[in-house]
């Protein structure tokens, strides 16, 4: 039996489901929710089937209905119940790796053996590193310090070195023809002995003058030596010369591949910054400040000429523009120009809004700026026009087609040829506030409605999470009341779940995505106080942490990051 019960585990921890799971897919031994359901064939009693197993090792009973029960009897539940449990979404394992997904039970295995964060371990000889599974190729061949690299950028040096093995073999080539030589001088050597041997009996007359000759040939043979000596000496130095470029050349490409892995993994640019302008703080503002995620420290940017509140801005060919606030005109600032020099000036633009517009919302597509609803402050009225502006000559401006009801301070995502249009308000009636959600299709020209949020809300910050999502924080609701309610909103299945709460209440605020952070600033409070708080949200920590505050309270901005 213990066999058996190795193979099993017991059922799931409620805590790992996206929704809380009804009390008849728990099982009643272990209290978890049921993991490959069993059933007594009497009553049809349902349990884990390791739970069940368990206890039947030491009873022969339902543990329920205590009718006779032993593990061949034990039935398999129904496909109903089973495929039930198969939907219920759970969280994937490797959730404190990074993965957020909730994935239907049915699939968790294969899931599992196919994600992303699972951990994979470097195959880079020496290294060893845990990471996860989709990031794995890039450590390998772009990251890791033990990596092979190839130099791209050694040509002199190779030059060098051809020209040094050039040298190196016409030095072989010398010492060759030396040792040659000596060979043959002693092979003259030993004939002269032996010719002098043999005319010692005949020529003692001639001995002073052979030996002189021996004597000096012998002073010869000893200058070639020295001289073998000292080129085996060069040839070493140059050996360990060639060893240092070698060594040299490793080390500057592999600093080199190094760096430019460094700057692939972190992108060119290395401290992205939030602007922020306008708003209202019981007037209205023309203040613009820059946070920087490097240093976590708030500058204050040369102000614009207008004071707007109620504004909204885009990022186009690297220049905020910023778009009306109970005003028409529009007037723009060089981004390129915020990472330089902060005392850059704002310029006026020559394009304009058709009408005084607040609480509108603004994107590009294409070049094309197009502004979505509004307050319309000439008519005291809520506009359901979808309008494209032309920021370069000759400056027109279009009705493209209305909604199918009036918005304002709503929120927008942008997702390819399509316009995520979300909440807001439809008339002055707090009461009027929507839960309607409507994609507007550029390229058809036509607004299609999707499933409704959760809860009527205006005045919220909106933020496009991903391909799928756009997240939707604070403002207030039907009543007045001002939010801390986080939603996640996924346009392909039109279903919304709650995240973690934000510290604090906020109406009228904004939010910016940072790499993998959400950051929301400013507001209205609950107390009707205007903040200069600052909070942000990443999914792997799945909680709110505060920032450094603005150096002004604000409401009713609009913000970029660049």
């Amino acid at each position: 039996m213990a066999s058996k019960l190795a193979v099993y585990d017991t059922g799931y921890e409620d805590e790992l489901f996206q929704y809380p799971v009804g009390p008849s897919f728990h099982c009643c031994i272990c209290t978890n929710v049921i993991k490959d359901p069993v059933m007594c064939q009497q009553n049809e009693h349902i349990f884990c089937r390791a739970c069940v197993t368990r206890h039947l090792v030491n009873f022969q009973t339902c543990p329920t209905c205590m009718e006779p029960l032993t593990v061949e009897t034990l039935s398999q539940a129904p496909r109903g119940i089973r495929n039930l449990l198969a939907e219920l979404k759970i969280r994937c394992e490797f959730f404190d790796r990074g993965c957020g997904k909730f994935i239907d039970l049915g699939d968790l295995e294969r899931h599992v053996t196919e994600c992303g964060f699972a951990p994979a371990v470097c195959s880079n000889e020496g290294c060893q590193l845990e990471v996860n599974k989709q990031d794995l190729l890039h450590h390998e061949t772009s990251v890791c310090e033990l990596r092979r690299v190839q130099c791209h950028s050694c040509k002199d040096i190779r030059q060098e070195m051809d020209t040094v093995k050039v040298n190196l073999a016409a030095m072989n080539e010398k010492l060759d023809r030396n040792e040659k030589h000596f060979e043959r001088v002693e092979e003259n050597l030993k004939r002269n002995e032996e010719n002098v041997k043999a005319e010692v009996k005949n020529a003692v007359a001639k001995v002073d003058l052979v030996q002189e000759q021996l004597n000096k040939q012998e002073e010869s043979n000893c200058q070639l030596i020295a001289d073998n000596v000292e080129m085996k000496k060069s040839l070493n130095e140059i050996m360990k010369q060639l060893e240092r470029i070698t060594q040299q050349t490793s080390h500057e490409e592999q600093a080199e591949e190094t760096k430019k892995g460094i700057a692939e993994a972190d992108g060119l640019d290395r401290d992205p910054k939030v602007v922020i302008a306008g708003g209202w703080n019981g007037k209205r503002l023309n203040s613009v400040e820059v946070f920087s995620l490097s240093t976590e420290m708030w500058t204050l940017l040369q102000p614009m000429e207008v004071h707007r509140e109620g504004v909204s801005s885009v990022v186009y060919n690297n220049q905020l523009f910023v778009i009306g606030g109970f005003v028409k005109t529009m007037e723009k600032l060089s981004l390129n120009d915020v990472h330089v020099d902060q005392s850059i000036p704002w310029e006026n633009v020559p394009a304009g809004l058709p009408e005084k517009l607040a609480g509108h919302c603004s994107v590009v597509y294409n070049g094309r700026l197009i502004v979505i609803g509004g307050y319309v402050a000439d008519k005291c009225a809520y506009s359901d026009s979808i309008t494209e502006i032309s920021l370069v000559q000759p400056y027109t401006s279009k009705l493209l087609t209305t909604m199918p009801q009036t918005r304002c301070y709503h929120g927008v995502a942008i997702f390819g040829d399509k316009i995520l249009i979300v909440g807001g308000r439809k008339m002055l009636e707090s009461r009027s506030v929507l839960r309607s959600v409507v994609m507007y299709d550029i390229a058809k020209n036509e607004c299609q409605g999707l499933a409704p949020l959760p809860y009527p809300v205006c005045e919220m910050a909106t933020v496009k999470w991903d391909d799928d999502n756009v997240i939707i924080m604070g403002g207030a609701d039907s009543n007045g009341k001002i939010l801390n309610k986080v939603l996640m909103y996924n346009i392909k299945t039109q279903k919304s779940r709650m995240l973690p709460d934000m510290k604090y209440k906020r109406s009228g605020c904004v939010a910016a995505v940072v790499r993998d952070t959400v950051i929301v600033m400013g507001g209205l409070d609950e107390r009707s106080n205007y903040l200069n708080s600052v909070e942000s949200f990443r999914f792997n920590s799945y909680m709110w942490q505060e920032c450094p505050g603005m150096l002004e309270r604000r409401c009713r901005a609009t913000v970029v990051v660049c």
